[in-house]
């Protein structure tokens, strides 16, 4: 990374240089929301018990997927601290190690998750038929999860340095190739054999694959971010930096995937119709908040370079900027998704149980998004300043202490439709009491 750059990340206008770090990865995590998207639209064609099954699994994937995130999460906030500091050998061999911590941490996981499949679902609710569809997808899934940590880490290295548009050229490339093969692997188009659900799985290890193997090139040959020769080297102090922010912005990110487990689990109850409304709607609702996930990336470097070039003034106008454009972005969300669930439910499912779920979770559910999407960002800005334990409060208090008491009670009055508005009520007051605590804070942050 160049001086350039770095001074472009300290000095530069606030809001043309978050543009220029969100626009592009946008469309990289766009990419990976369509991975599940993708498989879900697909799937959803073969029937609404497989559709089910798949709706089952979200849950279990995305506390995987958010493991890696939150190495790559504390990857990217020590890389960026030191890139701020202008120690670039130190960072470089940041991430030589956290590569070797992702997969350290991966393969165990991967080998655990195919031996539990069965008591795991059996506790989420699923039925004896179901696991069964359930097992042909999370075998595969379980078996590549080595290969997504990869990118997860590496492309947190680029990010780091201010790099936003070659993860997402990355990401994207990688999204259409899970979107070709998705639909010849399923349904066994010309040569391809009809594998069903199983084939959806074999597409995103692929996908996974090819990523892996070109955010490697990327780090190693063409931006000379990594070293192999690094991870050989003493690597506990890098590591024990990593994880420090790490552990606690992973349990911050297991939050909402644990919670919808839960959530999974009363809306089975109701029938495999509910899960599979849920399922959809919580894929819906990744997309709807993409724009908050992508500011949420590029806030992470930029808060966490200005913190360490010392620069609170430039770290509280930044978020200020920040929280007021996301709150009124997803309220247009919102009222696009009122407007238009009908249209969207018919696209996923054409059993009639399965639509009207679909679409009393985006009349119920999105009107919250606005105050969900202060939460997300007030955690990344906590983990950028080296103060993750209080996201993870933050999380722990929305989720446990108002999400899940506040859908139980939603479903004991009103059953799905009860649930549904649990969540909504739960996102609202969490949203609001974030904001007045982090104004509370923000100011108290000085050197």
């Amino acid at each position: 990374m160049s001086r350039h750059r770095q001074k472009d990340l300290l000095n530069a206008p606030i809001v043309p240089t978050l543009s220029s770090m969100t626009i592009p990865t946008i469309f990289g995590i766009v990419a990976i929301l369509l991975f599940n998207l993708v498989d879900t639209y697909f799937i959803g064609l073969m029937g609404a018990q497989e559709l089910a099954a798949v709706s089952f699994t979200f849950p279990v994937s995305n506390v995987l997927m958010n493991i890696s995130m939150g190495i790559g999460i504390g990857t990217a906030i020590h890389i960026a601290s030191r890139i701020g500091r202008g120690d670039l050998a130190e960072a470089r061999a940041t991430a030589a190690h956290a590569l070797t911590l992702a997969l350290t941490i991966a393969m165990p996981i991967g080998i655990l998750g195919n031996l539990t499949i069965t008591p795991l679902f059996e506790l989420l609710g699923a039925a004896p038929d179901t696991i069964h569809l359930i097992r042909e997808y999370m075998t595969l899934w379980y078996g590549g999860f080595f290969l997504l940590v990869i990118p997860m880490v590496g492309n947190s290295v680029i990010r780091a340095t201010g790099d936003t548009r070659t993860p997402s050229i990355v990401m994207a490339i990688a999204g259409l190739v899970n979107g070709i093969l998705d639909p010849l692997l399923i349904f066994g188009i010309g040569p391809f054999p009809e594998l069903g659900i199983r084939g959806a799985a074999i597409a995103t290890v692929i996908a996974w694959g090819f990523s892996a193997v070109a955010v490697l090139v990327v780090l190693v040959n063409r931006r000379k971010l990594m070293r192999f020769a690094d991870a050989l080297e003493p690597k506990r102090e890098h590591w024990a930096s990593i994880l420090r922010v790490a552990l606690p912005a992973t349990a911050t990110n297991m939050m909402s995937p644990v919670a919808a487990a839960v959530l999974t689990a009363m809306a089975a109850r109701h029938g495999h119709y509910a899960v599979a409304g849920l399922g959809v709607g919580t894929r819906i609702e990744a997309l709807a908040l993409v724009v908050i996930i992508a500011l949420s990336s590029a806030l992470t470097p930029f808060v966490g370079q200005n913190f360490g070039a010392r620069n609170s003034l430039r770290i509280r106008e930044a978020v200020r900027i920040v929280l007021t454009f996301a709150f009124f972005w997803e309220l247009g969300i919102a009222a696009l998704l009122y407007l238009g669930g009908g249209w969207v439910a018919t696209l996923f499912t054409d059993d009639t149980a399965t639509r009207q779920a679909i679409i009393w979770y985006l009349l119920l559910v999105p009107i919250s998004y606005a105050c969900q999407s202060l939460v997300i960002l007030s955690c990344s800005t906590l983990n950028a300043l080296h103060m993750p334990l209080y996201g993870t409060l933050i999380s722990v208090l929305r989720l446990f202490l108002l999400t899940i008491p506040l859908a139980w009670l939603g479903t004991w009055l009103f059953d799905l439709k009860g649930l549904y508005g649990g969540i909504a009520v739960a996102n609202i007051i969490a949203g609001i009491g974030t904001v007045v605590w982090l104004s509370y804070k923000l100011p108290k942050l000085s050197y």
